[in-house]
């Protein structure tokens, strides 16, 4: 599967930071935006890389990747689907996945990839909840039927959905025909979003929702240093914000057996007061919960091996993450995300809870397991279930 990478505009939205380089040379942390893109491709393993910019800037990304990367030139601001049909010799008879550098995601697109290799043809898109209905008015919002894409709606004044299309499109290459039959917008450009529509009419447009923060650092210069600081934020360990995040714990084995750290809690936004344990046998499904109060949690598998989903009941955002055996690792689930696990084998779960747990009044109202949001989360179709949790 071949890569390609769209860095081209003019960088008005940026203006004056782009007076003197190419937006997506504009750093975000420690790296070149762009770098943030070819990074998320190779670790997904698409690592042959065409980079197409515009103007003059062949040479600013050339002094930077070197002969790492191939280069095409855009002559013109012609919209995203121009510059798409500028790799049609690069990419040859091969798939491929178009991203663009100033989208950046506070996690790996490695999943959404994958899918796509596993698709008998068509073509995918990634997308990203969003909560500002006037955001969303600024995007491409795609209208779902019955679990699929019916169409793509640019910049709709009523948004038909919270999900928008972010700038990662994995493609067959009969995509090259599809680019080579569209007419110019309004606005004088050749649509992505008309490319896109293409295969949603012919029913061949699958589709993934990002779990993780997704920005577009070009969009405006406030929203540049927005997605600085949210990106920032996304590779911390504690996220004081809204979203379930992965903390990597060390375990150390010989052969007397293992030694491992079960939390860093010094991170974390607010300290634990109590420390809870359970074992549950393989199939049990415990939650979904949700605390009024803001409980958060911080959960680690033992033994075995353990699935934590969390919902943003708000946005119906969905978090998952397997962790014990092959991934040892805690998950930090802020309070006001309904959560719950799943027993993938014999557990042993931990636990960091910060509110001590009253029975008199205790702070946990919940989610049915089986709720539309997350049921295709849960290996199990049956699980074994608590009353209280069969009854909710």
């Amino acid at each position: 599967m071949k890569g390609v990478i769209l860095a081209g505009g003019t960088g008005s939205r940026l203006d004056p930071l782009t007076k003197v380089t190419n937006k997506h040379l504009l750093p975000i942390g420690e790296k070149p935006m762009v770098q943030w893109a070819a990074d998320a491709l190779a670790d997904a393993g698409v690592r042959e890389l065409l980079l197409v910019t515009g103007g003059d800037h062949v040479d600013d990304f050339r002094r930077y990747f070197g002969n790492d990367v191939r280069y095409a030139q855009q002559e013109r601001a012609g919209g995203i689907a121009e510059a798409l049909g500028l790799a049609r010799d690069f990419v040859g008879d091969e798939r491929l996945v178009v991203m663009l550098a100033d989208n950046v995601y506070g996690g790996s697109i490695a999943p959404t990839i994958a899918n796509f290799k596993d698709q008998e043809r068509g073509a995918r898109v990634l997308l990203a909840h969003v909560r500002e209905t006037e955001h969303l008015r600024h995007l491409g919002v795609p209208r779902i039927n019955d679990g699929r894409i019916a169409e793509i709606v640019e910049k709709p004044v009523e948004p038909p959905g919270r999900l928008a299309v972010t700038g990662l499109y994995c493609y067959e290459p009969d995509v090259f025909d599809v680019v080579a039959t569209l007419e110019p917008s309004g606005r004088g450009e050749l649509e992505i979003t008309d490319v896109n529509n293409h295969y949603a009419r012919e029913g061949t447009l699958e589709f993934d929702v990002f779990s993780g923060y997704w920005g577009d650092a070009g969009e405006s210069i406030p929203t540049y240093y927005e997605v600085i600081d949210r990106f920032k934020r996304a590779q911390d360990p504690y996220v004081r914000g809204d979203r379930m995040q992965r903390i990597p714990l060390r375990r150390f084995d010989d052969e007397r057996g293992w030694f491992a750290e079960v939390a860093r809690l010094e991170g974390m936004p607010r300290q634990p007061l109590q420390t809870n344990v359970s074992f549950s046998r393989r199939g049990t499904i415990r939650g979904l919960h949700y605390h009024e109060r803001g409980q958060d949690d911080l959960f680690v598998c033992l033994q075995g091996r353990a699935r934590v989903v969390a919902l943003d009941r708000d946005t119906g955002e969905t978090f998952a993450e397997d962790i014990g055996d092959g991934n040892f690792a805690a998950v930090y689930v802020p309070g006001n995300l309904a959560h719950g696990f799943e027993a993938l084998t014999d557990v042993l779960m931990l636990y960091h809870v910060t509110e001590v747990y009253d029975d008199k009044d205790p702070d946990e109202h919940q989610v049915p397991w089986d709720d539309p949001r997350v049921v295709h989360l849960w290996s199990t179709k049956s699980p074994i279930l608590s009353e209280r949790d069969r009854s909710s």
